[in-house]
């Protein structure tokens, strides 16, 4: 009931529930290791479990009430910059990660995501597919990329991506013949592919940096069904993806 009450709030504010959760989470580990205190959070006392608590801080924030939660309402990733706590502060690319710690392709999928969103390229879907193989940096970036580039052409017709498997190449090719279009698959996957193209141009052109990427200290931490993420296979796969890309 509590959960549904801060849902309720984040909505009635006009917040993302993913970004505000892990903004509130992070606020509440800092408050506990010291890194802020009553003075900053007027006087509330965040712990988990607490909704009431975090109920008043999400309207501070949606309202950017001083300081502090000014600097919740720019993200984790601003916050953690300012007060510390970068190692826990859930954020690839500066945008607040989804609940999936599925193994190493959901974060791979954050990383190299043109928003960084696990929409972008279901890293987590690679995972759950793969449970009990070791995996392979090269093969992860190779089939998150071609997802990603085939999932322009499925935003830009504006399906929900949880129906996505009904929507097929072969299936959105034979769509479009009544509208009077005639795209075969290759077609259609030369045009996701510079979508694809054309936002990270786009993203590189105001200064995106795959070197300054950074990657949260916890997920390290936590076992996933793979067991503990390797550090190393995520840098791999950064660098391979960087060559890609390019």
């Amino acid at each position: 009931e509590g959960l549904l009450r801060v849902f309720d709030a984040v909505d009635t504010y006009g917040l993302d529930a993913m970004s505000t959760g892990v903004v509130l989470a992070w606020a509440t580990e800092a408050f506990e290791k010291g890194l802020i205190n009553k003075e900053d959070t007027l006087g509330l006392v965040p712990k988990w479990g607490d909704y009431e608590t975090y109920i008043e801080m999400v309207r501070h924030i949606a309202y950017r009430s001083n300081e502090f939660y000014s600097k919740l309402a720019d993200g984790v990733e601003e916050a953690s910059s300012t007060y510390g706590g970068k190692e826990f502060a859930m954020a690839f690319g500066r945008n607040e990660m989804p609940g999936y710690h599925t193994g190493p392709a959901c974060y791979i999928g954050y990383m190299i995501g043109a928003r960084h969103s696990h929409l972008d390229n279901a890293g987590y879907s690679y995972d759950q597919k793969h449970i009990g193989e070791k995996p392979n940096a090269e093969k992860i970036v190779e089939t998150l990329m071609r997802e990603e580039q085939w999932r322009q052409v499925l935003t830009s017709l504006h399906i929900c991506l949880f129906a996505r498997g009904v929507y097929t190449p072969e299936v959105v090719s034979r769509a479009f013949k009544p509208l009077g279009y005639d795209l075969n698959v290759e077609d259609l996957m030369e045009i996701g592919k510079e979508i694809y193209r054309l936002k990270y141009k786009f993203k590189f052109r105001e200064g995106f940096d795959i070197s300054k990427l950074r990657l949260p200290k916890r997920i390290f931490e936590t076992e996933t069904p793979y067991g503990n993420l390797s550090e190393s296979l995520l840098k791999e796969a950064l660098e391979i993806f960087s060559e890609r890309i390019k």
